[in-house]
């Protein structure tokens, strides 16, 4: 069984929490305690390390300001502007393609059939009477006729009588 605390428990006693059991295993036990002692020494120099580097001199933060400066004042922004309308011009050339609607294909064996009906019916609209209704032109023209007559003969008769 291990009696010694966790890192756990030694990393929140550094960080200011003071357990009653921890204090006392602490003050019992040269092991924890010195583990204790490395954790603290270790916070202690990264805290003064980074107050040196912070608390640098006004001079050093204008010579870093000034290099940062010169750095984007001097980069090239050419190609990235030369990259932009390359990529503008790939967009513009996908959507003229994706517009365009594509011609169908031509059956040119149906544009035959097509001006070979064209022509069948250009021709019976040339006659008088389609082709196929010819004989019922026929039957219509001879009952006009055999009416006509009729009338013909009643008039007559009436004519005749009315004299």
């Amino acid at each position: 069984m291990n009696n010694h605390l966790s890192e756990d428990q030694i990393t929140e006693w550094a960080l200011g929490a003071r357990d009653e059991l921890v204090i006392r295993h602490l003050e019992t036990c040269k092991a924890c305690s010195v583990e204790a002692e490395e954790l603290l020494g270790a916070l202690s120099g990264f805290r003064n390390s980074v107050r040196a580097v912070a608390e640098r001199e006004e001079s050093f933060w204008g010579r870093q300001q000034l290099a940062v400066r010169e750095r984007i004042s001097g980069r090239d922004w050419y190609p990235l502007h030369w990259a932009w309308a390359a990529a503008m011009v790939m967009v513009l050339i996908v959507a003229i393609f994706l517009t365009r609607t594509p011609k169908p294909p031509q059956n040119y064996a149906s544009e035959d059939a097509d001006k070979a009906l064209l022509q069948e019916v250009q021709g019976d609209l040339g006659r008088g009477v389609p082709q196929a209704l010819a004989p019922a032109v026929l039957i219509a023209e001879e009952r006009n006729a055999i009416l006509t007559n009729e009338v013909v003969q009643q008039t007559e008769s009436r004519l005749k009588k009315g004299r």
